[in-house]
């Protein structure tokens, strides 16, 4: 894999307050101390809580705020504002078929029945499975393995066709062709989510599904964007149904939204395809926490109904069975 990366800007992330004011909190001494220790503990680099735009407890175990960190599958946050960018600006429908831009597919005929809806809620039945070619090409030539809607696969190849078909419609409206650098430009920028960077396929395109390295109060940034269903400084930034939708989940998966997992109950006993003891009866997280989760706990954490977005992030994605999201956030709710 040829990863190329671009940075955005050296400027620092600012969390603002739903009057869109820059904060400056002082921290009471031992807020969150034991979530703090235990993050540190398993390699932990960074822990942000956030309250309604307000910074509530950060640490950065002797590091820089502003230090990019590869958030592997936690990269998938980044493809619901990427389809709610596009739905704000007219350029997308979740409804709308995906052989509306990938042609080909509409000669197809199941294919040609799937919607966007269906691609990136990971229920299109389009998936790589256990094939080691994940290029462009293969992701367009894939034939569904399930009936569209029936049931849900974690699986990268969504988010490559999504990146293509965000390409395309971009190129399009003659916009910036890139899909990481037109929403990193129109979204992320102006809500202060960076610095950031991404990595590549050999054909140069972004990797949403995994590809992301971004500062702990960059990923806060975005959480809270989805978290306000699109809202920042008064202004409809991204489209706030594609945003619901992400927090939202299908018939065939209850516990997975876009590019989010969801703390909802579900319809069996199978265990959801990610690392995470999440629905663990003894769970603190609220019904509607929403989360971002790439390996050796990267998290992203959100819930709407609380107005509360966590982030926590390590110097290493190799110690997945160490971490616990049920212990820690049950630190971190002894202190909200």
């Amino acid at each position: 894999m040829h990863r190329r990366s671009f940075l955005t800007s050296a400027a620092a992330c600012s969390v603002v307050s739903a009057s869109a004011a820059p904060i400056a909190v002082a921290q009471p001494a031992g807020r969150f101390a034991q979530a703090i220790a235990y993050s540190a503990q398993r390699d932990g680099a960074s822990f942000l809580a956030i309250r309604n735009g307000v910074v509530l407890g950060e640490d950065y175990a002797g590091g820089n705020p502003d230090t990019r960190l590869p958030i592997g599958a936690g990269t998938r946050a980044f493809l619901a504002l990427l389809a709610a960018s596009l739905a704000e600006d007219r350029l997308l429908r979740l409804d709308e078929p995906v052989a509306l831009t990938l042609g080909d597919w509409g000669a197809h005929p199941v294919k040609s029945g799937i919607s966007i809806r269906a691609l990136v809620t990971g229920v299109s039945g389009v998936a790589f499975g256990r094939s080691r070619e994940r290029t462009l090409q293969a992701a367009l030539a894939l034939e569904p393995s399930d009936t569209p809607g029936l049931r849900f696969q974690n699986d990268p190849a969504p988010y490559v066709l999504f990146a293509e078909i965000a390409r395309r419609k971009l190129v399009n409206a003659r916009r910036e062709p890139d899909p990481a650098r037109w929403l990193t430009t129109r979204t992320l920028l102006p809500i202060g989510c960076v610095p950031i960077g991404w990595a590549r396929s050999q054909d140069g395109a972004p990797l949403f599904h995994d590809g992301a390295a971004v500062s702990a109060r960059g990923w806060a940034a975005a959480g809270e964007l989805i978290r306000r269903e699109g809202i920042w400084r008064a202004q409809q930034l991204a489209d706030d149904d594609a945003l619901r939708e992400a927090m939202r989940g299908s018939f065939a998966e209850p516990r997975a939204g876009i590019g989010l997992w969801l703390a909802a109950p579900a319809r069996d006993r199978e265990q959801p395809d990610v690392e995470s003891d999440l629905w663990r009866a003894a769970s603190p997280a609220p019904a509607d926490l929403a989360m971002a989760a790439g390996a050796g706990g990267q998290r992203l954490y959100i819930s709407p109904a609380e107005r509360l977005v966590i982030v926590r992030q390590s110097r290493s994605m190799s110690a997945s069975g160490q971490w616990s999201d049920t212990q820690f956030l049950s630190l971190v709710y002894r202190d909200l």
